[in-house]
């Protein structure tokens, strides 16, 4: 799964990535989270009583979906499905520190309030893949023709948080 091109790209990429398990309450539990790749797997950072980690504990699968998502039909992304391994421990924190390496800058969790949200996250999650779904329409004759004639409407991102700025994510 990980050999195919557009998986690669997309977890290369610093993006945000969405992690779904089966609830025990028979849903589907899903939330945001970053990651990092290493090595065969898929790398996930979290904290040690969370709801995630519970459903995990009862059942190794999920499905981790990540994606790049522009105006209009510029849309890629890749829904990567198999088996987590919970890890704990020592061996947990290199690989939490693996992830978030690529998403908050060397000495950044000198601040307080970093260091407190970075170190709550005590469990990696390694997720092996077993499948993979992927689209993309970035080079689809719908999205040149939205592109050449400026058609696509712009998404609306939610920063910066104060009253009447949105801005438009290009």
């Amino acid at each position: 799964m990980l050999a195919d091109a557009l998986v690669r790209e997309l977890l290369e990429a610093r993006l945000i990535g969405l992690l779904a398990t089966h609830d025990t309450r028979m849903s589907i539990h899903a939330v945001p989270l970053w990651y990092a790749l290493h090595e065969d797997r898929v790398l996930l950072a979290t904290g040690s009583r969370s709801r995630k980690v519970r459903n995990l504990e009862s059942d190794s699968r999920a499905t981790f979906v990540v994606h790049d998502s522009r105006p209009g039909f510029e849309v890629c992304g890749a829904a990567i499905s198999g088996e987590v391994e919970i890890v704990r421990g020592s061996e947990a924190l290199e690989l939490v520190d693996l992830v978030h390496a690529r998403y908050v800058a060397e000495g950044a969790n000198e601040d307080p309030a970093v260091h407190a949200f970075l170190t709550s996250d005590d469990v990696a999650l390694c997720l092996r893949p077993v499948t993979a779904f992927t689209w993309d329409e970035r080079g689809s004759a719908a999205n040149e023709a939205l592109r050449a004639r400026r058609k696509a409407l712009p998404l609306v991102g939610t920063e910066p948080r104060r009253e009447g700025s949105r801005q438009p994510i290009l």
